[in-house]
């Protein structure tokens, strides 16, 4: 069955300070890493590994591909250990069935995480949350991608703009970051879903969801999906 949903999309710059852990009550924080800035302490934890994690690190031939799942695994534990008050190796996460990451019995504390080159995102918020970032790859053919995956709207949108490619990414990341908010994994629906209007359909409840897009060094879309509309964005970085 399809529901209306409100969506309120809004393109930001935002400006990115040094983490710190502060309350989310009616916050939303919007984390940064640069994996290659930060290599040396995420190497330096690999103690946070699980057997299991280690062993899928040494499976991984290519040294980029590591040090995304080395600083994706660590800085799950990390982050969601400052933000429950407790040391990292305690932490206990769990995805649900559509393979959401979550914190084992804790409902009051929400997280996502996408990685793309050599950044790193995360958003903690008490409300469900998705994020998604791509980097902008201007020699990706995506028309196979918009017949599947795109409103005729926005498949009009960028192929009629300047900059097709940089549109595409822009509008992809949005969609990724609802259905990560949802956590329904409702692909098929994707071209229902059309993120140029404010009134859109799409197979949820009928709470408003609000995203927030913004580039990151003008070569990354990242876009963030969250509920609450009154939640104080604070934007961090390591």
């Amino acid at each position: 069955m399809n529901f209306n949903q409100i969506i309120h999309w809004q393109e930001i710059h935002p400006v990115w300070r040094k983490f710190e852990v502060t309350p989310l009550s009616e916050e939303l924080h919007i984390i940064r890493i640069g994996i290659s800035k930060n290599i040396k302490r995420i190497l330096s934890h690999t103690e946070l590994l699980s057997k299991e994690d280690s062993k899928k690190s040494e499976r991984i031939v290519r040294e980029e591909d590591k040090h995304i799942f080395l600083a994706s695994t660590i800085f799950k534990k990390i982050l969601c250990g400052l933000y429950l008050g407790c040391e990292p190796q305690s932490v206990e996460l769990e995805v649900n069935e559509f393979h959401k990451p979550k914190i084992r019995k804790r409902g009051d504390i929400h997280f996502n995480t996408s990685h793309s080159g050599d950044w790193l995102v995360f958003a903690f918020s008490c409300q469900p949350c998705g994020i998604d970032v791509e980097r902008i790859n201007y020699g990706f053919d995506f028309s196979s991608v918009l017949d599947m995956s795109f409103h005729p709207d926005e498949i009009g949108f960028i192929q009629n703009s300047s900059q097709p490619p940089i549109n595409f990414f822009r509008i992809w990341t949005i969609k990724e970051s609802i259905l990560k908010a949802l956590g329904t994994g409702l692909t098929d629906n994707l071209k229902e879903l059309n993120t140029l209007e404010e009134l859109s359909k799409l197979p949820t409840k009928n709470d408003a969801l609000h995203i927030k897009s913004f580039l990151i060094e003008n070569t990354y879309w990242c876009s963030v999906c969250y509920i609450d509309p009154f939640s104080k964005i604070k934007y961090f970085e390591f």
